[in-house]
């Protein structure tokens, strides 16, 4: 089950909405073939599933945050590996185009501090506010 948070800047303006962890459409690779959208990650899930018993998968939805200019990105993370075979899919920052960090964070603990993308001068306060599926 994964949770949603609300991100605010007690500062400037800076709102966001994220969504972390799975849901039931993440249960197996034909599921997550159905709704994944980058074109290389459904061919790349296409090929495990035809070797899908040797395969493992970790799926969920995180936050990436750019290390050049802290941008927040909400976004799947993939990561496929059999023993002939790896795929992670990958991501650059919207803003700086800098590579985004490998792995996303998939939970945020209660004691998180992530800055304000925005202004950079304030710690972002973290409201988990619903459950999803």
């Amino acid at each position: 089950m994964g949770e949603a948070y609300k991100l605010n800047c007690g500062r400037c303006s800076y709102s966001q909405e994220i969504f972390l962890g799975i849901g039931f459409r993440y249960c197996s690779l034909s599921t997550i073939q159905e709704w994944y959208e980058e074109e290389e990650g459904k061919k790349r899930i296409a090929e495990f599933i035809h070797h899908e018993e040797e395969s493992t998968y970790d799926c969920f939805d995180g936050l990436y945050v750019c290390q050049s200019c802290g941008y927040l990105l909400n976004a799947i993370y993939l990561h496929m590996e059999s023993t002939a075979d790896s795929y992670t899919n990958r991501y650059a920052c919207p803003r700086c185009s800098a590579p985004m960090p490998p792995k996303p964070i998939e939970y945020i603990p209660k004691d998180a501090e992530l800055n304000c993308p925005d202004c950079g001068k304030e710690k972002l306060t973290v409201q988990a506010f619903m459950d999803w599926d």
